[in-house]
């Protein structure tokens, strides 16, 4: 097969995976993200405000390295607490690339925290923004130049939706339920639905984790992420970390028939954390990339120089 036929084949997939063109074939669109435990703002808005304290955090995803059109996301993150009013804020920028797909999106987060015991809360929350979309179709390499299906590139701008969530947590265990965007945008070129690239479908998370003192030294950290969306598998994300000394995580995670993951994050300062993940396919993808890589960078701002910074677990 030529070189340019099988990049075509690729773009082909690689669309299919975000762009389901009919009802019987539906495939998980949203980004997904090795580190979820340190990031969880973009799935669940009702996580903003759960720490004490302005966060930021930024993260950068190259999925399957060496395979063309692969996969590329990048996240800006921010979330504060407003603790006079039991609120909290956030903001999240997402750019995501996968193959000629390019898309970027804006959402804010605002949640309600209600205190249900002495050590636990059950926070609120929803999120709002836009998504902004575009699919360089032209610059695609063709066998049959002439091809009218490849004639126009596809762009939208503002496809406005909002999410909501559910968080539930303590200082040594949290669950998650959320539906990060609700509407099921359809794109299309002339925004009378003449010409359809497909729509958004509904993503469903929940999440939970626990944590476990195994000595003064010592604690683990395991964690669960499970994604359902209508008519695709659902996929699972098992990950176990070993803590030592509030300082250095050591961990392993699974995405059920998917990856092997080795995860790794350090404490550089009471402010500053880093983050990386690498991830071994599984599937029979593994034959045409060289793994994923994933880093991650986050930073509490600390204003009240004479409070105690305690360590971040969720």
């Amino acid at each position: 097969m030529k070189k340019t036929s099988i990049q075509i084949l690729k773009c082909a997939i690689l669309l299919l995976l975000i762009f389901p063109f009919d009802d019987s074939v539906k495939a998980q669109q949203d980004p997904m993200y090795t580190q979820y435990m340190h990031n969880p703002l973009t799935v669940n808005p009702a996580y903003a405000g759960s720490t004490d304290m302005l966060s930021a955090m930024f993260l950068a995803r190259e999925q399957w390295v060496g395979f063309d059109g692969a996969p590329k996301s990048r996240t800006l993150t921010m979330s504060a607490p407003i603790t006079k009013y039991d609120i909290g804020a956030g903001i999240a920028f997402i750019n995501d690339e996968l193959g000629p797909v390019k898309q970027n999106s804006l959402y804010a987060d605002f949640a309600y925290h209600l205190k249900v015991s002495d050590r636990a809360k059950l926070a609120f929350g929803i999120k709002g923004g836009f998504d902004m979309i575009q699919i360089n179709l032209m610059n695609l390499n063709l066998n049959q130049q002439n091809d009218q299906t490849f004639a126009d590139d596809f762009s939208e701008d503002f496809i406005l939706n909002f999410g909501l969530g559910l968080y539930y947590y303590t200082d040594r265990f949290y669950m998650g339920l959320s539906v990060p965007r609700l509407l099921k945008n359809n794109y299309d070129n002339d925004g009378f639905n003449t010409t359809s690239y497909g729509y958004k479908e509904r993503h469903y998370f929940v999440t939970t984790g626990a944590l476990f003192d195994i000595n003064e030294n010592l604690k683990f950290k395991p964690s669960v992420l499970a994604k359902v969306v209508w008519n695709a598998p659902v996929s699972v994300d098992l990950s176990a970390n070993f803590i030592l000394n509030d300082m250095l995580w050591l961990g392993a995670a699974y995405r059920i028939k998917d990856s092997m993951s080795f995860l790794l994050h350090y404490q550089l300062t009471e402010q500053l954390r880093v983050g990386y993940a690498f991830d071994l396919t599984e599937s029979e993808l593994r034959k045409y990339n060289n793994g994923t890589h994933e880093i991650m960078i986050a930073f509490d701002f600390q204003f009240n120089k004479k409070k105690i910074m305690t360590p971040r677990y969720f």
